[in-house]
């Protein structure tokens, strides 16, 4: 295999990862941007999600496409709860608040997991999990082409949404300035619950589009959250062009560093990005720097 080769099929796995990272990051810049709460049960979210594609596809036997809807219908349901049970009655307190109530809330959530579907890792079964395509001279799966062209989608479609509708408008109102969009008529409560029930949809999409590539388990939600995090960061804290942007750079990186160097430090390279970023503009990619002077 050439080496034109092989850093394309670096690449094109990359972009799979960097799918599932964007959807990621998505949710959770979405609840900071608008409501100033971080979510550190998003990587459980992203686990029972996979979770739920599980029972609904193996277990219950529905199309794999509609286990995917019933799935982030189920987290988007329990993103509600979320808000109504965890953040609403939290807003308005010290930050420490939301942070050590979604800590306590992933906590719980893992191990619920592990009480109701066991510590041992069960794989999703899909007739498209194992069927290989070829473009050019790169090989993959069109598993991985799913996840892939209905991440990008999904983005693609929330992004106009939010850009173009007036529910978007008023998400954005809210993310600038929460009283004046109040004051303007925007219903923050509402806002805050299409907020959360979106952010655990595409954490389940993200689940159940990688489910038959990986294993799926109880801990799988942890290292997802941390790199989810990590997006965030990189793309600016609460800018959703910039978490996009960020999670299919860090897939692709992550990517060619596995190729190239080695695959036991491919998060190695994610972290040490992060530090550089920080290092070098604190802000992150796209975000805004702030102005100094009184």
């Amino acid at each position: 295999m050439s080496l034109e080769t092989l850093l394309g099929q670096q690449i094109l796995n990359g972009l799979v990862m960097g799918a599932i990272y964007a959807c990621m990051a998505l949710g959770l810049t979405l609840i900071y941007g608008i409501l100033d709460q971080v979510n550190f049960a998003h990587g459980e979210m992203y686990m029972l999600g996979a979770y739920a594609v599980l029972v609904f596809s193996s277990w219950l036997h529905f199309p794999y496409p509609l286990a995917i809807l019933l799935g982030m219908v189920a987290i988007a349901i329990l993103g509600l709860l979320f808000e109504h049970g965890i953040f609403r009655p939290l807003r308005g307190t010290p930050e420490l608040n939301t942070i050590i109530a979604s800590l306590g809330a992933s906590i719980f959530l893992w191990n619920l997991a592990l009480v109701v579907f066991g510590p041992i890792p069960q794989e999703l079964k899909t007739s498209i999990a194992f069927q290989s395509v070829q473009i050019g001279p790169l090989s993959t799966s069109v598993q991985r082409l799913l996840v892939i062209f209905v991440s990008v989608g999904i983005i693609g479609i929330l992004y106009l949404v939010i850009m173009r509708t007036r529910i978007g408008k008023a998400m954005r109102a809210a993310s600038q300035d929460r009283d004046i969009a109040q004051l303007m008529g925007v219903d923050i409560g509402r806002i805050a619950e299409l907020t959360f029930m979106v952010g655990g949809a595409l954490a389940a999409l993200a689940g159940g589009l990688i489910a038959p590539i990986f294993l799926v388990y109880p801990s799988m939600g942890l290292m997802a959250a941390q790199k989810a995090f990590v997006v965030v960061i990189l793309g600016g804290m609460g800018n959703v062009l910039g978490a996009i942007t960020a999670g299919f750079f860090l897939g692709v990186v992550e990517s060619i560093a596995a190729g190239f160097v080695s695959s036991q430090l491919r998060d190695l390279f994610a972290f040490a990005i992060l530090v550089l970023v920080l290092w070098i503009r604190p802000e992150g990619f796209f975000g805004r720097t702030a102005k100094k002077g009184g």
